[in-house]
């Protein structure tokens, strides 16, 4: 179990650092919630929300630009005539 040292630093266990995906450097915010410390990673806006879509919903296939798919939508509107 992980403890307070002298110098005020805690280890943070393996698990919840996989869980959460932090790396080494990740900019970190606590807060106080009573007698509970929240420890969350900071939010970094470097991609756009179009960008962040595949992600965020875990895809770690291929992606498509904004052109291909609009080719492919025309194509199926084409076909369903």
């Amino acid at each position: 179990m992980p403890s307070l040292s002298s110098h005020g630093d805690v280890n943070i266990p393996d698990t919840l650092i996989h869980a959460l995906g932090l790396k080494p450097g990740v900019e970190l915010i606590f807060e106080r919630q009573g007698d509970a410390i929240v420890m969350r990673p900071v939010k970094t806006a470097t991609l756009s929300w179009i960008e962040d879509g595949p992600k965020i919903l875990g895809h770690s296939g291929s992606t498509v630009s904004l052109e291909e798919m609009e080719d492919a939508i025309a194509k199926g509107a084409v076909q369903s005539l």
